[in-house]
């Protein structure tokens, strides 16, 4: 039998419950905490333990909670079924009656509720370090990390056993655990200039598709907005017909956004840009901290059971998988599933780092490119004539790519031959070489990167989520179950190109 992420939890909790227990009795069993070792990670080399934290400094985390039935949900996803919010509430989220017990274990203990969720899969609390300390078991330590100061655990939580088994995972006692953008910006080339939307369009046999993706909507999920001079100024330079009115601003976290670096800039000039009538969302989370994404991608699913029509989601970031927290892994991959269900195709950058995204010599692969219910977007190089048609394309040496450790062979990588997912699942133009024109703080820039495939898939999926409308048919949705079962006839086929520890071949390969 083949458990649930949600089950899976469960079980682990009840054996770490019964693994704590001293007496045999059933009171003196229940009464004791339940370890979340999977909640945390150890701290690595770039961590610097300065001291003990200041216990009046304020913890945000998150309780997140299991799906209900996740197989089944995945395995309709996987049948191109989508499901109204309401089907989605009655047969896989979370019950009003688990979310309320947890929500009153908190209020009961006085921590604060900041933010509670439609989808009840996560919670959003708070407290001073020292109480958080008391009532999760947790020992913080201040630390610095990539030259920044954070408060983060340094032991995992313990939950009473009252509510254990009803959650999945406590999130963001670590907030120095961070994602990373997967851009490259070098200056503009005159020997290979960087290449318009229009460009993509023809070199990936796009022309006249979808009507620009007009009645689409993409939702773009990064730390900060792009400026609105920079996306007008693209759009007068490129010729595409897009305008402001077509792009909305969600910041989903409070506080100061950073100031724009290229990588807001580029996924939405080009997702824009590719399919010039849609509409672009993005969702500000003003730092990469997975709490702080986890809130962008929660206010993503709010939005689509709001009524927004979002149908493709495009991530270009991504961490290290061995040093995210088994726990947060499962987390975003409930949210991934999810938005899947509720009609969008989701798009993650595998990483610029090729096969060694951890930064040793070992191969492992980017998170969370590595979910099952995401499409990971490899990187090429693609070179057109001066008519805009492809004459050659290769794998790209920085395209992540790789086996997961996480997670399991999902049904439509069975006869790959691989342990454990694999990535990428499909590729697009990534290398900086050949990379996008992006108009950045007013001048023009050429960046590359697998953070430019992923905008670029989502705008080339806008294009047919757009025709498919026309022709009377839903949005694609999980797109992988699709086109693992198309011949390979239907793909331009990377043969040549490595990524370090892989290379491109003919069929499927873990560069492109």
């Amino acid at each position: 039998m083949k458990l649930s992420t949600g089950n899976r939890i469960r079980l682990f909790a009840a054996a770490a419950a019964l693994a704590l227990g001293a007496v045999p009795a059933v009171g003196a069993l229940a009464a004791q905490p339940v370890s979340f070792a999977h909640s945390i990670t150890p701290f690595d080399e770039t961590v610097q333990v300065v001291g003990k934290a200041d216990p009046q400094a304020v913890v945000h985390f998150q309780i997140a909670l299991p799906l209900r039935d996740y197989d089944g949900l995945v395995a309709g996803n996987h049948t191109g079924r989508t499901l109204a919010f309401s089907q989605l509430e009655q047969r896989h989220l979370p019950t009003k009656g688990d979310y309320g017990k947890v929500l009153n274990w908190l209020n009961k203990h006085g921590l604060s509720v900041d933010a509670t969720t439609p989808s009840r899969l996560t919670i959003e609390a708070s407290g001073p370090a020292a109480t958080v300390s008391r009532l999760l078991g947790v020992q913080f330590a201040h630390v610095k990390s990539d030259g920044e100061d954070f408060v983060s655990a340094q032991t995992a939580p313990k939950v009473p056993a009252e509510i254990a088994g009803l959650v999945l995972s406590v999130n963001g006692l670590q907030p120095h655990v961070r994602a990373h953008p997967m851009s490259i910006i070098k200056p503009l080339s005159a020997t290979a200039p960087a290449f318009w939307p229009q460009a993509f369009i023809t070199g990936y046999s796009a022309t006249g598709l979808g009507n620009g993706g007009a009645g689409t909507t993409t939702a773009i999920v990064i730390d900060t907005f792009p400026k609105t001079t920079d996306l007008t100024k693209f759009w007068t330079t490129t010729g595409v017909s897009q305008s402001l009115s077509n792009i909305t601003f969600i910041q989903t976290v409070a506080g100061t956004l950073p100031a724009p670096s290229g990588e807001e800039t580029m996924d939405v000039e080009t997702s824009s840009g590719v399919a010039p009538n849609s509409k672009v969302r993005v969702y500000a989370s003003r730092s990469l901290s997975f709490a702080n994404l986890d809130t962008a991608y929660q206010r993503v699913i709010t939005d689509i059971q709001g009524g927004t029509p979002i149908t493709q989601v495009s991530i270009s970031l991504g961490a290290c998988e061995t040093g995210v927290s088994a726990g947060e892994r499962s987390t975003e991959d409930g949210f991934f599933a999810t938005m899947n269900s509720l009609g969008a195709t989701v798009f993650v950058s595998t990483g610029d780092s090729g096969s060694k995204e951890c930064g040793n010599k070992k191969n492992v692969p980017s998170f969370p490119s590595t979910s099952p219910n995401v499409t990971a977007a490899g990187g090429t190089a693609l070179h057109l004539n001066g008519s805009g048609v492809t004459t050659s394309e290769t794998g790209w040496s920085g395209s992540g790519g790789g086996v997961s450790t996480a997670f399991a062979t999902p049904s439509w990588q069975t006869g790959l031959g691989f342990a454990h997912r694999a990535v990428p699942d499909i590729s697009a133009d990534a290398d900086p070489n050949t990379g996008a024109l992006v108009v950045l703080k007013g001048k023009n820039q050429q960046i590359g990167g697998t953070s430019l495939s992923a905008p670029l898939l989502a705008g080339l999926t806008a294009l047919v989520n757009s025709a498919r409308a026309t022709a009377g048919k839903g949005p694609v949705g999980e797109l992988n179950h699709r086109i693992y079962g198309l011949p390979a006839a239907n793909f331009r086929d990377i043969t040549s190109g490595s990524n370090g520890g892989y290379s491109a071949a003919a069929g499927y390969d873990l560069v492109t």
